[in-house]
Parts: structure tokens; C-alpha cells; sequence
């Protein structure tokens, strides 16, 4: 890429060199020579390493000289780092999948990186890089040796899905379902629905593929995907099919998909099992809606062992905290063979013991709690608890 095509890009004033620019990156660790480094943030306390890395170029919005380097000024990286996301997605020749709803959005990517990934080049957000950064972040990785760009696109407030679509251009798009997640700032699942559907406000002639089994979707737009697929992927089953069925759309033969699908080894914090001699712990810890939970019991339900379950704050929620964790709760107590732990500030409000306020609390009742052999240890909560973070120590007791 050249120096003065980034120029045009921006709209900046002055005379550039005609400069090759190998990649543009916000991580000063990623920097190699002939590197642009975007300062956003806290990022400017990194220019003097990109620097010494071999960045040739700076994009800041910091009014700075480097000697050898060039310096591009800006008013505001954040909207130059959409200008040139965008940029780049014009230029790619490949299809843009993009991902969004209430819960199941990395399961969903990842299944569909595995499966895509067999015979074609696929980028993907890494993690969960699905915000007004990550999404921009990840297309600046973008170029035409990947056939396949799968994009997670995250919300809890209106206009954001708009912002991600308007620099992502999907050509595919997909929709897991309408839950209660950020509720709390939307105010309505109907809310939350128009949210999603903004995916299709910039290119309303993508393919848009929907869970058909969930009731909002069900009355609007898109190809209603519903169960077709059965082989087990650790991972809630409309995902599967929404992943499965994308695939189909895009060429491969539902025979492939199956075998392809068995061999999917799941996702970090999200219905993964780790096997011990004494115990198995399923660790659902990544993120928690009322919906997610709901399903991670069915799945719990299913195992004749006694079950322990660890479940800490859903986040979000606003005013409707206390009735979903009350409804939780309800739910959770119907299966009489579920010893219940509770872990944080909003479960705490539901007045039952054993609850702990922090895990240093929790990690220590756990030290003289009765284990037996075969238990099944299940962890939910919201990210921002942090019980992934209990299992090394769980392993150990």
C-alpha cells in the first residue's frame, strides 16, 4: 500500500513521499519494517518502540516530530482507523461474513472459521475483537490471499451495528438470536431486535441468515435457518446450524459439513470440558445471559452425575437485574440434582447461602468442600467475574 493512497484516504493537506507502507497496524508488538503504526490511546505511549521496530509512518492525533519518520496527523485516529478499515475492505475481492446477536456470536465464528478453514484462507477477530476497534483492527489484516473475512460484530447500544456494517460491507450476515443481553440499555427484546437488524441498514442485498426458531427473528427478514444438523459440537445448537447451513450456502456438501463438524474441538470458556480422574468441569464462564444459562442446564442435565454448579453475576442488565436473576434462579432449583454456588454483587441480592462476594471468598470454601468422584463442575457468569480464572485451581482440589 502507498503512503499517498492512505493520504486520499484521509483527506490530508501537505506533500507525502511517495512511501510503500507493508502493513498498517495499532500493536506495537506486531511492528516490522516499513510498518504504519496507529497510535490510538494509550497507543502513543508506543510510537518510540514502533519506532525502534522500523515503523516508517505514524498516525496520531499528537502534534509530534521524528526524524526519518513520517508523522500523519490527524484529528481523530479512531475515525481514521474506520476511513482506512473501510479502505481496505473495498479493496478485498473475497466474502465478508459478519456475525451478530444477543449470545453465540464467537461460538458461531469459530465454527465457521473451522469449518471454512479446511480448503479455504479465512481471517477472523481474534477473541472477541468486536467492537468500533476490533472490527476495524481485524480488517487491517485483511488482503487478498484470504478468500473468507468472518467478522463478530458485538453492541449495547443503538447505532453501533450500523457504524461496523457501514465500514465492513458484509456480503453475508448472520444473526444468532435476540436475547436479553444489554437490556439493561436497550430496554426491550424489540429494541434489541432493531439493534441487531441494523447489520442490513448499509447493504440491504446481503444474505442475511436467522435463527428461525427464535420469535423475533422468526416474523422479519432472512433465511430462517432451523435444526438440520445434528452431530453434537460443543456448542448450543443453533449455532451449529447457522454455521452448518452458511457453509452449505457457500458450497460445501452436507456430508462434508458433518465430518468436518465432528472434528470441531470447541471454544475457550464456552461449554468447554476439561476431563479430570476425580471430577469434569465445564467451563461456560466467557459470557452469561438468562437464554445462555438456560441452555447450558439442558446440557448439564443430561449427565446422570451430581452436578456443581458455580454461577456468578449476569451483567448488563440494568433495572431488570433482580427479576432475570430471580428467574435464573427458578430455573436452576428445578433441577433437584444441582448443587447451587453463587459468586458476586447482583447473584448476592437473591439472599441464599452458600454466595461469596469475591473468588479469593469462594476459593477458599472450595478448599473443605465435599467432592465426590464423577461431579460435574459447571462455571457461568458474566466475563467481567472472571471464573475461568478458578480453573487451574479447580483442577488442583
Amino acid at each position: 500500500m502507498n503512503l499517498l493512497k492512505i493520504k486520499e484516504c484521509l483527506s490530508l493537506k501537505g506533500d507525502y513521499p511517495s512511501q510503500e507502507i507493508s502493513k498498517l497496524s495499532m500493536d506495537s508488538r506486531e511492528i516490522e519494517k516499513g510498518d504504519l503504526f496507529i497510535a490510538y490511546g494509550k497507543g502513543v505511549s508506543y510510537i518510540e518502540e514502533a519506532v525502534q521496530k522500523g515503523a516508517v509512518a505514524i498516525l496520531t492525533e499528537e502534534d509530534i516530530l521524528i526524524e526519518d519518520v513520517i508523522v500523519l496527523r490527524v484529528e481523530s485516529v479512531l475515525e481514521s482507523l474506520a476511513a482506512l478499515a473501510h479502505m481496505i475492505r473495498e479493496e478485498f475481492k473475497g466474502t465478508v461474513i459478519a456475525i451478530t446477536g444477543s449470545n453465540g456470536k464467537t461460538s458461531t465464528k469459530e465454527l465457521l472459521r473451522f469449518l471454512l478453514s479446511f480448503d479455504h484462507t479465512v481471517l477472523a477477530n481474534e477473541e472477541s475483537e468486536n467492537n468500533h476497534l476490533g472490527v476495524p483492527k481485524t480488517l487491517l489484516k485483511l488482503n487478498n490471499h484470504y478468500e473468507y473475512c468472518i467478522l463478530e460484530m458485538g453492541m449495547n447500544h443503538p447505532g453501533e451495528i450500523r457504524y461496523l456494517s457501514r465500514i465492513a460491507r458484509p456480503n453475508i450476515g448472520i444473526i444468532t438470536n435476540i436475547g436479553s443481553s444489554h437490556i439493561g440499555y436497550l430496554g426491550s427484546k424489540e429494541e434489541i431486535l432493531k439493534a441487531k437488524m441494523e447489520l442490513v441498514d448499509e447493504t440491504p442485498t446481503m444474505e442475511l441468515f436467522v435463527n428461525g426458531l427464535d420469535p423475533l427473528l422468526a416474523k422479519g427478514i432472512g433465511r430462517k435457518v432451523v435444526p438440520k444438523y445434528h452431530q453434537e459440537a460443543n456448542t448450543e445448537r443453533m449455532n451449529v446450524e447457522l454455521a452448518c447451513q452458511v457453509c452449505e450456502f457457500l458450497g460445501l456438501s452436507p456430508t462434508e459439513i458433518e465430518r468436518r463438524l465432528f472434528a470441531f474441538p470447541g471454544v475457550k470458556s464456552r461449554m468447554q470440558k476439561i476431563e479430570g480422574k476425580e471430577k469434569t468441569i465445564i467451563d461456560d464462564a466467557y459470557n452469561a445471559s438468562l437464554e445462555s444459562i438456560f441452555y447450558g442446564l439442558e446440557v448439564l442435565s443430561q449427565y446422570p452425575n451430581r452436578k456443581i454448579m458455580i454461577w456468578g453475576d449476569i451483567l448488563e442488565l440494568g433495572d431488570y437485574s433482580l427479576e432475570i436473576h430471580q428467574k435464573v434462579l427458578e430455573k436452576i432449583l428445578s433441577y433437584p440434582d444441582i448443587v447451587l454456588i453463587t459468586v458476586g454483587e447482583e447473584t448476592a441480592l437473591l439472599n441464599r447461602e452458600p454466595h461469596f462476594y469475591s473468588l479469593e471468598e469462594l476459593k477458599n470454601y472450595l478448599k473443605t468442600f465435599p467432592f465426590e468422584k464423577g461431579d460435574i463442575l459447571y462455571l457461568k457468569a458474566s466475563h467481567k467475574i472472571g471464573l475461568s480464572k478458578l480453573v487451574p485451581y479447580l483442577k488442583t482440589l
